[in-house]
C-alpha cells in the first residue's frame, strides 16, 4: 500500500534487488497463507446454504497484502491460497470437482490483483478527484470486492459446487452473498493491517480527529444507534438504515480514522447479534444493511481526507504562485533599480578619483577632502539601504524549509507549465514515483529550478517530449531533466544566469546540479540530499 498515506499514495515497492533480499517481503509473503487461512475460518459462524459466510476477514488480509506490495505479485498469492486450501482439505486432491475447486479458489485473489492494478494505473495516469489521495484505495476496497463477487456468481452459475449453490439458486443470491462478505472483510480487516504498516507522519496527521469533532460526532452515532436499537424491536431488518445516515456524517466530520471506527463499533453490535439467528433473511438483511454503511462510511472518510489534502495543494500552489509573483515585479522592477543604482555608483566613482587627486597633492584642500568623504558616504549609505530593501523584498519570508514529497512537487510543476509546453507542442513524461521519496528544503526556490530546468529543456526542442527521471539512492535524490539536441554539441559548461541561480540554490540545500550532453540527448540533474519520513 502507499506508504505516504497507508490508503492513498503509491506503495515503496518492495524490491528483490541482486545485492540483498527484501526479508520484510518474504516474510510476509511466507505469513500470508497462515493469517488467510485464519481468517477464512473466522468466517465460518456467518455461513448459509448457498454461501460460505456473510462476513469474510480472509478477503480484507488479502486486499492489505496486494495493497501494500503491488498487484504484480497476485501469482505467488493464488498459489499459496490454492496450497493452504489443499492442504488443509478445504478442497480435495483429484475428483471430478477439483479443477472446478481450484479455479473457485484462485479467481477471487486474480480478480482482486487485476482491479488493484486497474485502480493504481488511474491513480497515476487520471487527474480528477478519484485519484487523489485516499480515494484510490476507497475505490479498490469497493470495486474489489464487486468484480469478485460477479465472478463468483457466473462461474457458480456455470460451474456450480464451489461453495455449494444449488443449479436453481438465483444468482443475484449468489452475487450479494459474496458481496457482502468480502466488502465486510476488506472494510474491517484491511485499514488496520495497512495503518500497522504505515510510518509517514503525513498520514498520521491526517487521522487525527479534532475533540469538537470527536464529541459531535460521537452524539450523532449515539443517537443512530437510539433508533436503530428502538427500529430493531419492530422490524430488525431495517433497524441498520439510522447507524447508515449517522455513520456517514462521521466520516464526513472524522475522516478515515472515524469512520473505521464507526464501522467497527457497528459490526461489533451487529456481527454477535446476527450468528445465532436462524432465520437467514434476518441475517442476510443484517449484513446488507453493514455492508452498506461501510461501503458509504468508509467513502465518505476518504472524499473528507481527499479534500484536506486538496486544500493543502490549492494553498501550496497559492505560495509558489505568490513568490512568482514576486519575483516577477521584481524583474519588472530591476530596470528602474538599477537606473537608481548607476547614479550614486557613478557619483562614487567621480568622488573616488577626486580624492585620488587630492590624495596627490602636497598640500590637500582638507575642507574639500572632507566634503568629498562625505559624499561618498552619503551615498554608500544610499546603496546599502536599496541593497537591503531588496533583499526584504525578495526573501524568503513565505517558504520555510519543509519535508517535500518529490513526486507532488513533479506534478506540480509539470502542471504549471503546461499551458508553455502546448504552446510549443511540447509533451512532459513524468514516471512512477515512490510517494515516501522525500527531500528537506524551501519548496519555492526547488520548485523554481525545477520550472527553469522545464522552460530551458522545451525552448531548446519545440515540438518533443520532456522526460523526467528520478533515481534514489540510500542518501540521495537525483531529478533528470532531458530533451533531444539537433546533434551533440560540446558543452562548454555556460549554463545561463538563470540555471547559475539555480545552481546557486541547489548548493544551498546541499545539493548540485550539472548537466550533460550525450548521445543527442542534453540532461541536467539536480540531486539532493534525500530525508527520510518520520518514525513518529
Amino acid at each position: 500500500m502507499a506508504t505516504l498515506s497507508p490508503l492513498s499514495a503509491r506503495p515503496r515497492p518492495f524490491r528483490l534487488e541482486a545485492r540483498a533480499i527484501d526479508w520484510r517481503l518474504v516474510a510476509l509473503l511466507l505469513a500470508y497463507p497462515f493469517a488467510f487461512k485464519l481468517a477464512h475460518m473466522a468466517a465460518s459462524p456467518w455461513g448459509g446454504a448457498h454461501f460460505f459466510s456473510l462476513w469474510y476477514p480472509a478477503a480484507g488480509v488479502r486486499l492489505a497484502l496486494l495493497w501494500r506490495i503491488g498487484a504484480r505479485f497476485t501469482p505467488v498469492l493464488i498459489v499459496e491460497e490454492c496450497l493452504i486450501q489443499l492442504l488443509t482439505g478445504t478442497i480435495m486432491w483429484g475428483g471430478p470437482e477439483f479443477l472446478n475447486q481450484l479455479g473457485g479458489v484462485a479467481r477471487a485473489p486474480a480478480a482482486y490483483g487485476l482491479m488493484i492494478a486497474l485502480v493504481r494505473f488511474i491513480e497515476r495516469r487520471s487527474r480528477s478527484e478519484l485519484a487523489i489521495a485516499p480515494m484510490p484505495f476507497g475505490l479498490a476496497a469497493v470495486l474489489a470486492p464487486t468484480l469478485v463477487s460477479f465472478t463468483a456468481g457466473f462461474w457458480e452459475w456455470l460451474w456450480p459446487g464451489v461453495s455449494g449453490t444449488l443449479p436453481s439458486q438465483p444468482i443475484a443470491t449468489t452475487i450479494a452473498a459474496f458481496l457482502v462478505g468480502d466488502l465486510l472483510g476488506v472494510l474491517l480487516v484491511a485499514p488496520p493491517l495497512l495503518w500497522i504498516g504505515t510510518r509517514n507522519e503525513e498520514a498520521r496527521r491526517l487521522m487525527q480527529i479534532g475533540r469538537g469533532r470527536a464529541v459531535e460526532a460521537a452524539a450523532v452515532f449515539v443517537f443512530a444507534w437510539l433508533l436503530a436499537w428502538g427500529l430493531a424491536r419492530v422490524e430488525p431488518q431495517i433497524a441498520v438504515t439510522p447507524v447508515l445516515i449517522g455513520a456517514i456524517w462521521v466520516g464526513l466530520r472524522c475522516g478515515r480514522l472515524g469512520a473505521w471506527i464507526a464501522i467497527i463499533l457497528s459490526a461489533a453490535i451487529i456481527l454477535p447479534w446476527s450468528a445465532p439467528l436462524s432465520a437467514s433473511a434476518t441475517r442476510f438483511a443484517l449484513h446488507m444493511g453493514l455492508a452498506a454503511m461501510a461501503i458509504a462510511t468508509y467513502l465518505a472518510g476518504s472524499f473528507a481526507e481527499a479534500q484536506i489534502r486538496a486544500r493543502e495543494d490549492i494553498a501550496r500552489r497559492d505560495r509558489i504562485l505568490f513568490q512568482a509573483e514576486r519575483l516577477k515585479t521584481l524583474r519588472a522592477m530591476s530596470v528602474a533599480i538599477i537606473h537608481e543604482i548607476s547614479q550614486p555608483l557613478s557619483t562614487l566613482a567621480i568622488e573616488t578619483r577626486h580624492l585620488s587627486a587630492l590624495s596627490r597633492d602636497p598640500q590637500p584642500d582638507l575642507a574639500e577632502m572632507r566634503e568629498s568623504i562625505e559624499l561618498v558616504d552619503r551615498k554608500a549609505a544610499l546603496l546599502a539601504d536599496m541593497v537591503r530593501r531588496l533583499r526584504s523584498f525578495g526573501g524568503r519570508a513565505v517558504d520555510e524549509p519543509s519535508p517535500i514529497i518529490v513526486g507532488q512537487m513533479l506534478r506540480d510543476c509539470a502542471g504549471m507549465v503546461g499551458g508553455e509546453a502546448r504552446s510549443l507542442g511540447c509533451a512532459i513524461s513524468l514516471p512512477p514515483m515512490d510517494a515516501r521519496l522525500q527531500v528537506t528544503g524551501h519548496e519555492i526556490e526547488l520548485t523554481q529550478i525545477l520550472l527553469n530546468l522545464l522552460r530551458n529543456a522545451m525552448l531548446a526542442a519545440p515540438g518533443s517530449t520532456i522526460e523526467i527521471a528520478v533515481e534514489s539512492r540510500a542518501d540521495q535524490v537525483t531529478i533528470h531533466v532531458a530533451n533531444p539536441v539537433p546533434s551533440p554539441t560540446p558543452d562548454y559548461g555556460g549554463m545561463g544566469i538563470g540555471l547559475l541561480v539555480a545552481r546557486a540554490i541547489a548548493d544551498a540545500h546541499g545539493g548540485t546540479l550539472t548537466r550533460d550532453i550525450a548521445q543527442g540527448r542534453a540532461r541536467a540533474s539536480l540531486s539532493l540530499p534525500r530525508t527520510e519520513p518520520s518514525h513518529d
